[in-house]
């Protein structure tokens, strides 16, 4: 998934347009798009949802000042999100410009942020706001209604056990929601779900407390310099490891490691 920001000044119509590849959704953040629409005027605003599909023709539009938040989504991506919640290749995205679709608009947002922020290894955080935008666009915005199948029952305890260990033993390494899903076969739309009910945590959230918690081991070690524990868990730097840890513990890494 690809997130980027587009801002235009005022400019007279633009050309009909398509996708080849991808598809794309976006969140009008400012300004007005008008286009004509089944004979009709229609004018957007802030909060607007575009959905174009692949290869979909696009209205005409005009634009004054308009800043939008797209996101490009590779079919395959979708597909496997959801494998086994939902059969994506029976299901068309339909073409729409919807005035809000709040939990989208939340998600597109949340996707920009994450990208924006100069915390880099959130991959996994990334993957997951993607499978639940995937799963959004399949379910409210297809060809046909569907309900996605849930995973029935609790996570068996050995699947569990399996997925926490490939945390643990990668916690230096920016892994990814497909890896950890791909361990315990299950598709990473019903792992996300899954792993919170289980834990009380989502998998990025609780990739992050792990990564904290063996921080606090080493430190009352003595033996790893704060840069060389930012390194060896998969922190940035020794800041982003610092402003980690002090807003989970509470106190920052050099003054956990002088009071153990």
């Amino acid at each position: 998934m690809l997130i980027e920001r587009f801002t235009t000044e005022d400019f007279g119509q633009s050309s009909k347009y398509c996708f080849n590849d991808r598809h794309v959704i976006s969140v009008q953040r400012e300004g007005i798009a008008k286009a004509r629409v089944n004979g009709s005027s229609k004018i957007w605003g802030a909060g607007a949802i575009a959905i174009c599909p692949i290869g979909e023709p696009q209205h005409e539009f005009t634009f004054s000042k308009v800043s939008v938040t797209c996101a490009t989504l590779d079919p395959v991506f979708i597909r496997e999100a959801v494998a086994d919640a939902i059969d994506a290749d029976r299901l068309e995205l339909r073409t729409l410009r919807l005035e809000r679709d709040e939990q989208l608009e939340r998600l597109l947002l949340a996707a920009e942020f994450e990208i924006r922020s100069t915390e880099p290894g959130n991959r996994l955080l990334l993957e997951s706001l993607g499978t639940a935008i995937a799963a959004n666009l399949l379910v409210h915005h297809s060809s046909q209604r569907v309900v996605p199948r849930e995973y029935t029952g609790t996570m068996p305890k050995h699947l569990l056990a399996r997925a926490i260990d490939f945390i643990q033993e990668n916690l230096g390494r920016n892994v990814s929601l497909a890896e950890i899903s791909a361990e315990v076969d299950i598709s990473p739309y019903h792992f996300c779900r899954s792993f919170k009910r289980e834990t009380g945590f989502s998998p990025h959230q609780y990739l992050t407390r792990e990564r904290v918690r063996r921080a606090q081991q080493f430190l009352t070690e003595h033996r790893l310099s704060l840069v060389e524990i930012a390194n060896e868990l998969g922190f940035s730097d020794q800041s982003h490891f610092t402003r980690i840890f002090h807003n989970l513990v509470g106190v920052t890494p050099a003054r956990y490691s002088a009071i153990h």
